[in-house]
């Protein structure tokens, strides 16, 4: 029986993130300019961010700072 371990050893945010592609994420950052005006956060780490809260089912922001 064939065994994927391409994702073995991996933490789960690791393993969500490797399902979204980056390029089309940084396609759409340049299409709606969505970093235009960023001084800390990038929609890339907004995106890591948020998923983080769903994969750990926070209910606020609070307590995923």
């Amino acid at each position: 029986m064939y065994k994927n371990t391409k994702l073995a050893g991996q933490p789960v945010i690791c393993q969500l993130l490797s399902f979204v592609p980056r390029d089309i994420v940084d396609s759409c950052v340049l299409e709606y300019q969505s970093d235009r005006y960023y001084k800390t956060m990038t929609t890339w780490k907004q995106l890591v961010f948020l998923l983080y809260g769903v994969a750990t089912k926070s209910h606020s922001l609070v307590s995923l700072c």
